[in-house]
């Protein structure tokens, strides 16, 4: 017999950030206790509302699955004779399991063949199962705070006021902590309005009449349709804002929308003030009129239907007040003087402790940007000056009212730099960069438009990796304090969505530099410095990589050859897949192989940057001696055809390397596959001759040194 299982655990108003995470937990929970102890079920689901965590389970077996314990012993060499009789150590192992000798079986295992005792376990009735395991897989449950209430050791987000455990129409009885778990419910955890529950289709046809919506799906798009609503009845369209919607959502059991409105005169406080003001605390959606401009209202949420929502919008109104009166006062006092002046005061405030203040990185980004413009080749002489004064006021606003001291208005740095910079009169383009920097700051955000926005934005990101690298802050495991990755991937998306040819290697080694000539100590010798940063990169450009669906070997074969500039990874890597999908890479991939493979393991290194282009050079230039072979000792006919296939190609690839398609290089580089099978169809590389078979390794090693530039096709397999 099968019946339906439903467990309540209520409780005071969880955090809107806790509910999600908990659902999650006791999903796993249930289902991973329920396979461990062998109960069979048709379906599992979780609901959760700020008041309750729920577990249904549907179709729920009424016992467990019976099983089989085996118990091995001596292998049947030492337990059986000659002639089939049980030994004395078969006897003892019998006694020590409690079965008469005859009820031993042998068995066959990856070692051999065994006697053993098999046992039938039965089920358990899962009744019993679970009012002894819920307790267990309750206290497992982990919140980013928990608390004590009852004077028991059980911990929660916040005190558990009721459970209900239903299994059919039996209730579950067990204890967790001083609380027993029964068959009623409670509306509120704040009243003491219990009701009864009779069976688990009862406990949900409880809740809709009372206008409880457990599915957290249903909550959000019934605020979302709820709001949609009440900003068309205000003459106005919502400003949609999904992270609102579902933090409302997670506030509220049995969402009821109420409107108010606030004084007309705040609506000269730029738009974003506003709606940063309605959302940050209050949890209130914006409503915009014509031309997107917003009206002086507001949408917000109460929990269940109310008989006073006239005093509740009141008591919403009188704080929104008192919140937007703080942004009129910071905005009034910020913009009395020009955003140069609010720069000056950057010199005070510390960025990294160890590194300087905000107005040094300022500087640096500005002789970083400069680079990346040099490098990129973009804009007029007159960018420069754009750049100059855009990254002396784009940490301006860090220090005014609205942004400074943590205040809800704290994210909106860049933005009221932007709104600020206008009312200080400075230019469109200086304004837009001191926005546009900071872009992406989450994953789906806009990257920056502008030239100077592009560049600083390049800049800042570089910059914060590369101190956080000095100070040893790198990202370690799930822990990244600073949000470098997030920063490399913004960084990344720049250079690629914008087809920036700017190698990075070269502007992390300028940045290490700018950072050495403020006077502050470098750790690690060398290059080491350089080389973490760029491993770094690396693991962020193949999680980006693979994200987009490139096959992994595809990826590691672009990425492991001595890559420089992103955007020509991303489209070899591109142009790699393209070719694998349409069945062209297996020759290509084999024929650069057959080079690899038959030079001698002694003669390989790593192949850097400076190795791969004296090789093209050498090859382009037809100077072989500076790679150590020589054509006067090239017998047949396809080595000589080969060397100068190989110098024509080389050659191209040199006269397009700055500003080539990633599938420019790969076309180029396919060229030469016939002359390579041609040569290994017609020369013995390993010949008896010692200087002949010398000679033809070294040739082969410097087309590997010059090719493995491009691509390590080691990496690439299935071909």
């Amino acid at each position: 017999m099968k019946q339906d299982f439903v467990l309540e655990v209520g409780c005071e108003n969880l955090p809107s950030g806790y509910i999600s995470g908990a659902l999650d937990q006791l999903r796993m929970l249930f289902a991973d206790g329920c396979k461990a102890e062998r109960i069979q079920y048709g379906g599992l689901r979780v609901f959760g509302t700020p008041n309750r965590l729920v577990v249904f389970i549907e179709g729920l077996s009424s016992r467990q699955r019976a099983d089989e314990e085996r118990v091995t012993g001596p292998p049947v060499k030492v337990a059986l004779t000659e002639n089939g009789q049980f030994t004395r150590a078969a006897a003892g192992f019998a006694k020590a399991q409690g079965v008469p000798v005859d009820a031993l079986r042998t068995i066959e295992t990856g070692r051999g063949a065994y006697i053993a005792v098999v046992r039938r376990i039965e089920g358990r009735r899962t009744s019993a199962v679970l009012k002894e395991k819920i307790p267990g897989w309750l206290r497992l449950i982990r919140f980013p705070k928990t608390m004590r209430w009852d004077g028991s050791d059980f911990r929660f987000a916040r005190p558990v006021r009721w459970i209900l455990a239903m299994l059919g129409e039996r209730r579950l009885t067990f204890k967790i902590g001083a609380l027993s778990a029964g068959n009623v419910t409670r509306l509120s955890p704040y009243k003491k309005e219990y009701v009864t529950v009779e069976s688990t289709g009862h406990y949900f046809a409880v809740l809709r009449k009372k206008g409880v919506i457990l599915d957290q799906e249903k909550r959000r798009d019934t605020v979302r349709r709820l709001a949609g609503e009440a900003a068309r009845a205000l003459g106005g369209s919502l400003i949609e804002d999904e992270d609102l919607v579902g933090s409302v959502s997670n506030l509220l059991e049995r969402p009821t929308v109420l409107t108010g409105s606030f004084d007309r005169s705040f609506l000269s406080l730029p738009r974003e003030v506003i709606v940063t003001a309605l959302k940050s605390h209050q949890r209130y959606f914006s409503v915009a009129g014509r031309g997107g401009r917003l009206k002086p209202c507001f949408i917000a949420f109460a929990d269940g239907a109310r008989r006073n929502k006239r005093e509740i919008i009141k008591g919403y109104e009188r704080v929104l007040q008192a919140r937007l009166a703080d942004a009129e006062f910071y905005y009034r006092e910020d913009t009395s003087k020009p955003l140069s002046v609010l720069a000056e005061k950057l010199d005070g405030i510390v960025w990294l402790e160890g590194l300087g203040s905000v107005a040094r990185k300022t500087g640096r980004m500005e002789l970083l940007a400069c680079r990346f413009k040099s490098e990129w080749g973009i804009g007029d002489p007159g960018l420069e000056n754009i750049i100059a004064r855009a990254a002396r006021l784009a940490k301006a606003d860090l220090a005014s009212e609205m942004v400074k001291d943590g205040k809800e208005f704290t994210l909106l740095q860049g933005y009221i730099g932007r709104e600020y910079a206008r009312v200080s009169g400075e230019s469109d383009e200086v304004a837009e960069a001191i926005f546009e920097h900071y872009l992406p700051r989450f994953a789906g955000d806009g990257i920056p438009e502008g030239e100077a926005g592009i560049l600083l934005a390049l800049a800042d990101k570089l910059d914060t990796i590369t101190g956080c690298f000095i100070l040893g802050l790198g990202p370690t495991g799930s822990q990244d304090p600073y949000a470098l990755r997030r920063h490399a991937l913004g960084l990344l998306r720049i250079l690629i969505a914008r087809k920036a040819g700017i190698p990075l290697p070269g502007a992390i080694r300028y940045s290490i530099d700018l950072f050495g000539k403020e006077g502050i100590e470098l750790p690690g010798i060398g290059r080491e410095l350089e080389k973490m940063i760029i491993d770094f990169f690396r693991q962020r450009l193949t999680s980006m990589l693979r994200g987009e669906g490139f096959d992994y070997d595809l990826v590691a074969a672009v990425l492991t050859a001595p890559w420089e500039k992103p955007v020509t990874a991303r489209e070899m890597a591109a142009e790699l897949q393209r070719m694998r999908n349409d069945g062209e890479l297996t020759g290509f991939v084999l024929a650069m192989k057959r080079v690899t493979n038959i030079i001698p393991r002694d003669m390989k290194k790593p192949v850097d940057v400076d190795a791969g282009r004296k090789a093209m050079h050498a090859f382009s230039g037809q100077t072989p001696e500076a790679l150590g072979f020589s054509p006067a000792l090239f017998s047949e006919e396809s080595e000589s055809r080969l060397f100068e296939e190989a110098s024509r190609t080389l050659g191209d690839l040199l006269r397009i390397e700055e500003n080539a398609h990633g599938g420019r290089y790969l076309e180029i580089i396919a060229r030469i596959v016939p002359a390579i099978n041609r040569y290994f169809d017609e020369v013995l590389v390993n010949c008896d001759d010692r200087e002949v078979r010398d000679n033809r390794h070294a040739f082969l090693l410097g087309l590997h040194t010059a090719f493995s530039l491009f691509l390590d096709f080691s990496c690439i397999t299935g071909e």
